[in-house]
């Protein structure tokens, strides 16, 4: 099979997996959702970068990202060593191997994410519970668009649906950064200034998702499943990135 061909069966597979998923923790944990599926450690959560493979050649990592974009998958161009071109991102190893074994998988692999949870020692008593309010946009906003995309990929959300959702998303952690700035201006330390960035990014990343490719006008689940897929991708490394800041 050639190495395209194996991508595409790849790609189908994390769709086709994580849409199961989804519908799978929905039913067990009669309605949570993703949340109570995340794999909480003592310091730290791990979520699971699946990686459909590797380039040195950052014009091919595009092209190959083109192509899972397409078939609704987060087509997020990971550069380091070499270019890696990431499918999805994952909660729990067991979700992300198994599409590894459903799946032609020829030169994919899984990357791990580590968040470290701080225990919020440089933050006064009287603001901790604001820090960990406003720490709870992460959660709030993995599992909301892990959710949707899912949901789009597997028919059973609406894009107008979504929207809402999306919406509603955004509303939610505006506040939260609102009360977070509010409660917590007259504070110096640089990690109240990294969480008031994180916010603003976690915002900017929900502005930013598209229901649309560059390349059509016209809406489609896949296309808002992968834009969402994307920014999961980024919300990710940006949280991770805030874990080791504070």
């Amino acid at each position: 099979m050639r190495k395209i061909d194996k991508q595409n069966v790849l790609v189908v597979a994390a769709v086709v997996l994580c849409f199961m998923t989804t519908l799978g923790i929905c039913y067990f944990a009669g309605g949570s959702g993703i949340l109570s599926a995340i794999n909480f450690g003592e310091n730290e959560e791990k979520y699971y970068l699946l990686i459909g493979g590797a380039y040195e050649d950052i014009s091919l990592a595009r092209a190959s990202a083109e192509l899972i974009c397409s078939r609704g998958g987060a087509g997020y161009v990971l550069t380091g060593d070499t270019h890696e071109v990431v499918l999805a991102v994952y909660a729990s190893r067991e979700d992300a191997e198994a599409v590894l074994n459903n799946g032609s998988s020829g030169g994919a692999y899984i990357k791990e994410v580590n968040v470290k949870r701080s225990e919020l020692k440089w933050a006064d008593k009287e603001s901790r519970k604001t820090v960990e309010n406003a720490l709870e946009y992460f959660p709030l906003a993995f599992g909301v668009l892990y959710e949707l995309s899912n949901g789009l990929n597997g028919k059973i959300v609406t894009i107008a649906d979504a929207k809402t959702r999306v919406a509603v998303l955004r509303s939610q952690i505006e506040e939260k950064r609102s009360i977070f700035n509010s409660a917590t201006r007259d504070k110096s330390a640089s990690q109240y200034t990294e969480i008031k960035l994180v916010l603003v990014t976690a915002l900017a990343l929900i502005d930013n998702i598209e229901y649309s490719t560059r390349l059509s006008s016209a809406e489609t689940e896949a296309a808002a499943a992968s834009s969402m897929r994307y920014q999961l991708v980024q919300l990710v490394l940006c949280r991770s990135a805030l874990g080791d800041a504070l």
